[in-house]
């Protein structure tokens, strides 16, 4: 009788922990879902991470204006639901470390040195990078690759404070990370 009914409690606090731990995935996958919605109320740009799809979106308000995929993605298993854009990273040096870099939309040869270049990458807070270039790569890093041009494209398009919202795999289905 003993065995029986501690069988009983091992299988019934096993269901708990799965309700209780599918009540943290949903708990993670709303708090996504209201910062996208923020995002888009703000009727500024953001860019929105779709893990189970493996995109990333260039976006404002509802609007796509551009889709990339994600080739690499190290996230980890829940990340935080919001990042915001806190450096744009090049790997140049310039002829002099003084001088300042102004331009005008006529100096071509200047846009060109603040275009995105290959080895170019997106810094956000919580130390999430986003890059194309294996120099960027360190194992354990919480960082997203993409291809050469959807990078440049996207290092044009962010300014800093812009926001990055991470959907998590899972989050149409309601069974999230």
């Amino acid at each position: 009788m003993k065995n029986i009914t501690l069988i009983l409690v091992m299988l019934l606090g096993t269901r708990a922990v799965a309700v209780g731990d599918r009540g943290e995935k949903l708990v993670h996958i709303n708090v996504a879902l209201k910062a996208w919605l923020q995002a888009i109320e703000a009727d500024t740009p953001y860019l929105l991470v779709d893990r189970g799809m493996s995109e990333l979106r260039l976006m404002h308000g509802k609007a796509v204006m551009r889709n990339v995929a994600v080739v690499a993605d190290s996230l980890g298993r829940k990340p935080a639901a919001t990042h915001a854009l806190e450096n744009r990273l090049r790997r140049y040096r310039p002829s002099s470390p003084w001088s300042e870099l102004v331009a005008s939309p006529f100096d071509w040869e200047q846009n060109l040195v603040v275009d995105a270049t290959p080895m170019s990458a997106l810094y956000f807070g919580g130390g999430l990078l986003v890059y194309t270039d294996a120099v960027w790569s360190r194992p354990g890093a919480v960082a997203l690759q993409l291809g050469e041009d959807d990078l440049r494209a996207l290092y044009n398009a962010c300014v800093p404070g812009m926001e990055l919202i991470v959907l998590p795999k899972g989050w149409k289905d309601g069974v999230g990370p």
